[in-house]
């Protein structure tokens, strides 16, 4: 399949994935309107998210600093021609 359609229906099912309005007023102020149900109910439950949220950020920065600049010496592989 195309990747532009792809993207197209991505975008396009975005919108249905977000929280109906009963769903918005039963979450707390932070997390409305993201997705379906009541979200985080217990101290655990934001632990747990703002871990993933840490881990996530961290990945994406460190994807981003060996993209701009990677760490590649010529004594690494000298076997191999990349």
């Amino acid at each position: 399949m195309n990747p532009y359609i792809l993207f197209l229906f991505g975008w396009l099912r975005a919108g249905l994935l977000s929280a109906c309005p009963v769903c918005e007023k039963r979450q707390p102020k932070g997390f409305a309107g993201i997705t379906h149900g009541t979200g985080p109910e217990s101290p655990l439950d934001y632990w747990i998210l703002y871990g993933a949220i840490a881990i996530v950020m961290l990945t994406f920065i460190l994807f981003i600093w060996y993209v701009i600049k990677p760490k590649t010496r010529e004594t690494c592989c000298p076997h191999h021609t990349f």
